[in-house]
């Protein structure tokens, strides 16, 4: 009787460990989704999205250092042949 709820016991605190691993995992993936979002709402201008006032988007900009030098390191890595092309072209 003894080893059964030692195994039961055992068998509760893994399920619960996992659940709590599990858990947290969706919480870590919900906070770096909503802060790509943020980062679109208020850098959008960039990419064609209408985007806030811009007294707004001063005001918040020095919250955003994280997401700045994200979005710069994804861009340094990208090979943008198309943006090179037009380089060679000198079109502005």
């Amino acid at each position: 009787m003894k080893r059964l709820l030692y195994f039961l016991k055992k068998s509760f605190d893994v399920f619960d460990k996992a659940m709590k691993e599990d858990s947290t995992s969706f919480i870590r993936k919900q906070l770096e989704e909503e802060e790509n979002i943020f980062a679109l709402i208020t850098m959008g201008i960039f990419s064609g999205i209408p985007s806030p006032p811009t007294g707004i988007v001063l005001r918040i900009l020095p919250h955003m250092s994280r997401e700045i030098s994200i979005m710069i390191k994804r861009s340094a890595n990208l090979d943008d042949v198309f943006g090179e092309i037009m380089g060679t072209f000198n079109v502005d």
